[in-house]
């Protein structure tokens, strides 16, 4: 079974690492993956912090 977790949870965990708490240290803590923390990280930047926006899909016209 998938654990899921809330947006204000992840949201925490990411300004966990923006502080000067390193990846590896949040993730033995909190009993994370490491890979899912970083995924976390990056996913915050991409959506400003809204973990509930949905990726934003960029189109191409040729």
């Amino acid at each position: 079974m998938v654990k899921k977790y809330d947006n204000e949870f992840k949201v925490i965990i990411v300004e966990l690492l923006n502080s000067v708490i390193k990846t590896k240290q949040v993730s033995e803590d909190y009993g994370l993956s490491f890979s899912m923390v970083g995924r976390w990280k990056r996913e915050y930047k991409l959506k400003s912090g809204d973990f509930s926006k949905k990726k934003e899909l960029s189109v191409k016209y040729q």
